[in-house]
């Protein structure tokens, strides 16, 4: 086979997939890296190829179908009746309270800090003034602004 062992053309294999887990992050390509391993390490016992692709289809489709589903069901809320709620990115900052660090003004934005992070804001309201130390809530994000509104 263009000069290369079955073992480098493993090796190649594992390699492959892990840096096209890597590149996906999606928790699927691993386990044919694993099923990889695997018939490596099968070519040492025999020179059989159709038993080293067997061990390495078998040990993937495994890991692939238990292992994912596992993880699925990790994600899964308590009742298992719908996925769990994991706050990302900046949607994890809407209904949050913070308070205002720079004045907001209905002709000028101002800054807030809200889980730590200092950001810039504007008034739900077009003729709300927020003063500085106000609390306020997020409402919405537009673009790199939050939309925020006072906390009554």
């Amino acid at each position: 086979m263009l000069g290369l062992s079955v073992k480098i053309i493993w090796i190649l294999v594992a390699v492959a997939f892990a840096i096209a887990e890597l590149a996906t992050l999606s928790l699927t390509l691993i386990w044919f890296s694993i099923g990889a391993v695997c018939a490596l390490i099968t070519s040492y016992f025999t020179e059989s190829v159709f038993i080293q692709i067997l061990v390495f289809a078998i040990v993937s489709f495994i890991l692939l179908f238990i292992a994912t589903k596992k993880l699925i069901k990790m994600d899964r809320d308590k009742n298992n009746t719908h996925w769990a709620s994991i706050d990302t990115n900046s949607d994890a900052f809407i209904g949050k309270k913070g308070y205002v660090i720079k004045p907001i003004t209905p002709e000028k934005a101002g800054l807030v800090k809200v889980k730590g992070e200092v950001w810039t804001a504007i008034s739900v309201s077009d003729e709300q003034t927020i003063g500085v130390d106000e609390e306020i809530i997020v409402r919405s994000i537009e673009g790199v602004k939050l939309v925020v509104e006072k906390n009554k």
